[in-house]
């Protein structure tokens, strides 16, 4: 149907840090994310761009890796 309701989803990027080896806190860390944001991430609620190019660039990966559009719940 159009007009259907998206939202972002970071399944990508836990499945990311498994493969890599990559603790939470390591990567808040290396990336500069505080709990909140770490948070909000867990819960696939908004953060900004800057925060996903930080990761990005941690896990030297480009944004399709970490992120994904899918349908709303």
């Amino acid at each position: 149907m159009e007009g259907e309701m998206k939202e972002l989803s970071y399944k990508k990027l836990f499945k990311k840090l498994i493969d890599v080896e990559m603790k939470n806190f390591e990567l808040m860390e290396k990336a500069n994310i505080s709990k909140s944001t770490f948070y909000k991430l867990k819960n696939n609620e908004n953060v900004t761009t800057e925060i996903l190019l930080r990761i990005c660039s941690v896990l030297e990966c480009d944004i399709s890796e970490i992120v994904e559009c899918v349908e709303a719940e």
